[in-house]
């Protein structure tokens, strides 16, 4: 079906946009009509027109500054049209647009033209809101959306975990989560231990080391104490630690592997023994020498290689 648009500030001018449509063979009671001046945004008829248009209908007009305020409001409208399945034909300019002609190289190159159009503008505005945020962190204003963590709490938080508290503790005492710890605490560099340092003994043999199956699936119990989550808040949080292998010293001074929740974790400072490729290794509390502890000896890590 094809429909007509006409918009006109005096009489005279909307008599002779009427007589281009009917004669065009469009029925009066398909065109709608606006009469007031092109810079006003209010425009009733053009609205219960593009309301009423359905895929495969055509909006015909006299001429293409009928139909917007302005070009880039024209051609905007164009291609809106083009996406919803609505076609759209002028009757009256030196260049005719019918966008539901294939063969109508100008309706096609206005369509081609259109949709660069709304590319480049894409890019024009992420360009502008890349350069924005730059020029901010220059002068040192944050960008995105405020922080949920107060300096308040990231320093309590930051205490806590110096004085030995372990993550559970912290998000219990701070009222934070586990993923906003993770972003906002700085990173504790591990303490080194290399081979220089370290007593040069011999490493014990795999089989000195004891290590016990990862808890199952099912019941999560510690292992080490024989704590049991309560709710499913604490589910999540008890598996973790659970997945998190510490190194003791026996009675006689070779490291056994231990898991620990919570409830038993060591609150000494700790070591952190890690693979230089992928990250892994134990955790170890610092009761013993350290060299004593942490001699260079091979560790399977995530990565599939040995850790020393």
């Amino acid at each position: 079906m094809e429909l007509g648009y006409a918009r006109a500030a005096s009489k005279q001018d909307l008599g002779r946009q009427f007589d281009a449509l009917t004669t065009a063979g469009i029925d009066r009671a398909n065109i709608y009509v606006d009469k007031k001046s092109g810079t006003t945004t209010e425009r009733p008829g053009l609205q219960a027109l593009l309301g009423r248009a359905r895929p495969g209908d055509v909006i015909v007009v006299h001429t293409l500054d009928r139909l917007g305020r302005t070009v880039r409001d024209t051609l905007n409208l164009i291609h809106d049209l083009h996406r919803r399945g609505i076609g759209f034909r002028n009757l009256a300019d030196p260049i005719r647009i019918d966008s539901t002609d294939p063969d109508d190289p100008m309706g096609q190159l206005t369509v081609a033209l259109l949709a660069l159009f709304e590319q480049m503008e894409r890019t024009y505005a992420v360009e502008r809101a890349a350069h924005a945020r730059t020029v901010a962190t220059e002068k040192g204003r944050r960008t995105g959306r405020p922080s949920v963590v107060t300096d308040a709490q990231l320093a309590h938080a930051t205490q806590l975990r110096n004085d030995g508290a372990t993550i559970a503790e912290i998000t219990d005492k701070t009222g934070l989560t586990r993923s906003t710890l993770y972003r906002h605490l700085p990173s504790r560099p591990p303490e080194v231990l290399t081979a220089e340092t370290a007593s040069i003994e011999e490493p014990p043999s795999p089989s000195t080391v004891s290590a016990p199956p990862p808890p199952a699936a099912g019941p999560l119990t510690c292992p080490t104490c024989g704590h049991e989550p309560a709710t499913r808040r604490e589910l999540l949080p008890h598996r973790a630690d659970l997945a998190t292998v510490w190194l003791h010293l026996d009675d006689h001074g070779q490291p056994r592997e231990a898991r620990h929740c919570a409830h038993c974790q060591p609150h000494t400072h700790v070591l952190v023994v890690s693979c230089s490729r992928c990250g892994d290794g134990p955790w170890s509390p610092a009761r013993s020498p350290a060299p004593t502890i942490l001699r260079p000896r091979s560790w399977p890590g995530s990565s599939g290689t040995d850790g020393q």
